[in-house]
């Protein structure tokens, strides 16, 4: 009986080892983030204000999506000075609900997170994660550039838990999020 628990220890752990050397290896190969920007894009807008839309969640824990927008908007108000605009406000209605004249003289960006997976098997556990931001010019009714941000996670169950892990990558999309939406958004 001794044998047999030992026997499947040790096999869960060479199996977590084999999964995590393979997604060492592929991290190479992984998903990166990819920016799409029209040619008339003016980065740096003269804008006192930015203004962000709550973002759409597709099957996406709630307090997953709460942390990675609470923290996309603090880091960006924590670092406007690299920007023109003063804070980064959030836009509290839907928008088909504001005054559509005046959102066509703002700045804003909308966003959404999708795609979110936990993979777990006995000794580890696999996150992913898609998300897009969306910025729009004074003016227009597309998109200027669009953010794709796909993540992944790995992680053993011996050295870490599913809410520590599921925190890491909800802070590190709101990151990846603030130095792409810092990269469009610098003073010129």
């Amino acid at each position: 009986m001794v044998t047999s628990r030992l026997r499947f220890l040790v096999k869960c752990r060479l199996s977590s080892h084999l999964a995590l050397l393979v997604v060492l290896l592929l991290t190479g190969c992984g998903p990166a983030t990819k920016v799409s920007v029209t040619p008339d894009f003016k980065k740096g807008p003269e804008q006192e204000a930015v203004y962000i839309v709550p973002f759409v969640t597709t099957l996406v824990p709630e307090n997953f999506s709460d942390t990675v927008f609470n923290s996309y908007v603090d880091d960006l108000n924590d670092n406007h000075a690299q920007t023109n605009a003063t804070w980064f406000s959030i836009i509290k209605e839907d928008l088909k609900n504001v005054n559509q004249q005046w959102l066509a003289k703002q700045f804003y960006i909308t966003g959404e997170i999708w795609s979110y997976i936990e993979n777990s098997g006995c000794c580890s556990t696999e996150l992913r994660v898609k998300a897009r931001l969306q910025f729009y010019e004074v003016g227009k009714k597309e998109p200027s550039m669009e953010v794709y941000i796909p993540l992944e996670s790995f992680f053993d169950h011996d050295r870490s838990t599913l809410a520590v892990e599921r925190d890491r990558l909800a802070a590190r999309l709101a990151h990846e999020m603030t130095v792409q939406t810092l990269k469009a958004l610098q003073k010129r």
